[in-house]
C-alpha cells in the first residue's frame, strides 16, 4: 500500500471512530435522560397523587356505609354525621370540637364513645332518608315539590358564608365536614326536604284520619294517659352532711350514716308538719311560703300519669281528692303530695297570630331590667298603630296578618307567622287573655293591647301585642288522643317501611374517616 493511500485510508478511518464514540456517548446521555426522566415522572405522579389525597378526592369517594344496596360515600355520610356532631358540640355542649370523637365517652357503662354514637345516628338518618325519598318518589313526589324551600335554604347558607367572610365550599365544610361538596350537599338537602315534606304530609293525612269513634274507643282504654291530673307538691331535701369534723378530721362511716339519718329525720319532721297544717286547713300558697320547701307546686297540671315523677306516682294516684301524703326520697328527702283532680280536659284551646313590638328598655348599674321611659311606650305604640294600619289595608286574612308578624314581630313566633296553638285560659299573662276567651270571638277578630312585666322577672318584655284570632281547636282530650293514635300508628308504618333487608344498613372501610 503506498504512503499516499495509507495516509488516505487513515483519514477515512479517523471520522468513523470519533463518530462511533460520539454514538456511544449520545446513546448513554439519552439513556440517563430517559432513566431521570421516568424518576421526574414517577416523582410528579407521587406529588399529583399526594395533593390529591390531601384534597380529599379519594377519601369522599370512598364507601362509608352501605343501606340495601346502595353505596353511600364518605362525603354522603359525613353530611349526617358532622351536622349530628354540631348540635353535640355547639348547642348542647357534651362534646369537645377540639378533642377526638372516639376519645370522648358517650356511655361509659356500654364502652360506646361519641364516634360510635355519631356514626350509628348518622347511618339511622341516612336510612330514614333514603327510605322516606324512595317512597316520595314511588308516590309521585319530585324535586319540583321543594324547589323553593331548596332555593331558599342554599341562598341561606351562602349569605351565611358570605356573612362569615369565607367561601360557599369552606362555610359547608366547616359545618358537614372536609369531605363534602357543594353538589353532594345540595342533593342531600333535596332529599332531605323531599322526604320530609313526604313524610309530614303521610303524618297529616294519618291524624286526620281517626274518627270520633276512634278517640271515645281509645280514651276509654287508656284513661290514665289521656286524663289530666292536677296536684300540688312540697319538697323538702334533707340537709347536706358534712364527712369532716370542725378541725378537718374524717368522720368514720358510722359517723357520716348518722349524720344523714339525723338529716333525713329532720326534713321528715319539716314534711310531717307541713302535712298536718294542709290538713288543718291551711291552703297550699300559704303553706309554700310558710315552709319554704326547696321546691314546690301549687295546683300543677300534668297530662298523663307518666307525666308524674315515679318518687311519688304510686303514692298520689292512691290518694282521694284533695288528701295528701308524705313520700320518702331515698336518702334525699322528703315530698309532701297533695291529690286535687283527675279529669277529661274537655276544654277548647285557641290558634292565634301575635305580633309584637317591643318597647325599648334599660338596665340599671346592676344589670337589672328598669320599666320603659314614657318616650319609649310612645314609640312602640306609635309602631304598632302603623301595623295596625297595614292590618287594615290588608285583605285581612291568616296569611296577610302572618306576612306582618314575619316583618315586624320580635316574637320568636315570627318566622312562623306568628302562630301559637294550644292556647287555654289563664296561659295568657295580660289582657288578651279575657279578650280570647271572655267574649265571642270569631275567626279574623283583632285586638292590640299593652304588655307590663315585672322588671324583677327574668324574662320581662314590654310592649304591644297585636293578636288575631284564628280558630277554636279540638277538645284538649281529643288532641291528646288524637296524637297518641297518630304516634302509634306513624310507628307502624315506619316500621314497616324500613322494615327487610332493602335498607339494611353496615358501615364500611370508609368510616375510619370520622371521629379521630
Amino acid at each position: 500500500m503506498s504512503a499516499s493511500r495509507e495516509k488516505k485510508q487513515r483519514q477515512t478511518v479517523a471520522p468513523s471512530d470519533k463518530n462511533s464514540k460520539a454514538y456511544s456517548e449520545q446513546a448513554a446521555y439519552k439513556r440517563k435522560v430517559r432513566t431521570y426522566t421516568a424518576i421526574g415522572v414517577v416523582v410528579a405522579i407521587l406529588v399529583a397523587a399526594l395533593i390529591t389525597w390531601n384534597s380529599g378526592f379519594f377519601q369522599r369517594r370512598a364507601t362509608a356505609a352501605t343501606i340495601g344496596d346502595t353505596k353511600v360515600s364518605v362525603s354522603e355520610l359525613g353530611y349526617y354525621y358532622y351536622n349530628i356532631r354540631y348540635m353535640y358540640a355547639y348547642y348542647y355542649g357534651a362534646v369537645d370540637p377540639n378533642t377526638p370523637d372516639n376519645e370522648q365517652m358517650y356511655d361509659e357503662e356500654e364502652g360506646k364513645t361519641y364516634r360510635d354514637f355519631f356514626l350509628e345516628s348518622a347511618l339511622s338518618q341516612a336510612q330514614n332518608d333514603k327510605a322516606l325519598y324512595d317512597a316520595a318518589v314511588e308516590a309521585g313526589y319530585s324535586k319540583s315539590d321543594i324547589q323553593e324551600d331548596l332555593d331558599e335554604r342554599i341562598d341561606s347558607t351562602k349569605s351565611a358564608a358570605k356573612t362569615s367572610a369565607v367561601s360557599y365550599k369552606a362555610y359547608i365544610q366547616s359545618m358537614y365536614g372536609q369531605y363534602i361538596t357543594p353538589s353532594v350537599y345540595e342533593d342531600l338537602e333535596a332529599r332531605s326536604l323531599l322526604a320530609t315534606k313526604y313524610y309530614n304530609d303521610v303524618y297529616t293525612d294519618t291524624k286526620e284520619s281517626f274518627t270520633e269513634t276512634d278517640l271515645e274507643d281509645y280514651y276509654n282504654e287508656h284513661k290514665d294517659d289521656a286524663d289530666t291530673f292536677k296536684y300540688s307538691y312540697l319538697y323538702f331535701k334533707a340537709d347536706e352532711v358534712e364527712e369532716t369534723d370542725d378541725e378537718g378530721n374524717t368522720l368514720s362511716n358510722d359517723e357520716i350514716s348518722k349524720l344523714k339519718e339525723e338529716a333525713m329525720a329532720a326534713a321528715k319532721t319539716k314534711a310531717d308538719e307541713a302535712l298536718a297544717a294542709y290538713q288543718e286547713g291551711t291552703d297550699v300558697a300559704k303553706l309554700i311560703s310558710e315552709t319554704s320547701p326547696s321546691n314546690s307546686a301549687d295546683h300543677t297540671t300534668v297530662v298523663g300519669a307518666s307525666s308524674l315523677s315515679s318518687i311519688y306516682k304510686d303514692k298520689l294516684l292512691e290518694l282521694e281528692k284533695d288528701q295528701g301524703a308524705v313520700v320518702e326520697n331515698t336518702d334525699a328527702g322528703y315530698y309532701v303530695v297533695i291529690f286535687h283532680d283527675r279529669y277529661q280536659d274537655k276544654t277548647t284551646p285557641a290558634t292565634i297570630r301575635d305580633i309584637l313590638i317591643k318597647a325599648e328598655t334599660t338596665t340599671d348599674e346592676d344589670g337589672n331590667t328598669e320599666a320603659p321611659t314614657q318616650e319609649a311606650w310612645d314609640a312602640a305604640k306609635a309602631k304598632a298603630e302603623e301595623v295596625m294600619a297595614k292590618w287594615e289595608e290588608s285583605d285581612k286574612t291568616a296569611e296577610a296578618f302572618g306576612k306582618l308578624a314575619e316583618e315586624y314581630s320580635a316574637s320568636s313566633t315570627a318566622s312562623n307567622g306568628g302562630v301559637t296553638t294550644g292556647v287555654k285560659s289563664g296561659t295568657l299573662s295580660d289582657d288578651r287573655n279575657s279578650w280570647l276567651f271572655e267574649e265571642e270571638r270569631a275567626t279574623g277578630d283583632v285586638t292590640m293591647v299593652q304588655h307590663q312585666d315585672n322588671p324583677d322577672s327574668t324574662s320581662a318584655y314590654f310592649g304591644y301585642h297585636i293578636t288575631y284570632f284564628q280558630e277554636w281547636e279540638e277538645e284538649s282530650w281529643k288532641q291528646t288522643v288524637r296524637a297518641a293514635l297518630t304516634k302509634d300508628a306513624m310507628t307502624d308504618w315506619s316500621d314497616e317501611l324500613l322494615g327487610g333487608d332493602a335498607y339494611a344498613t353496615a358501615l364500611a372501610d370508609g368510616a375510619k374517616y370520622f371521629g379521630y
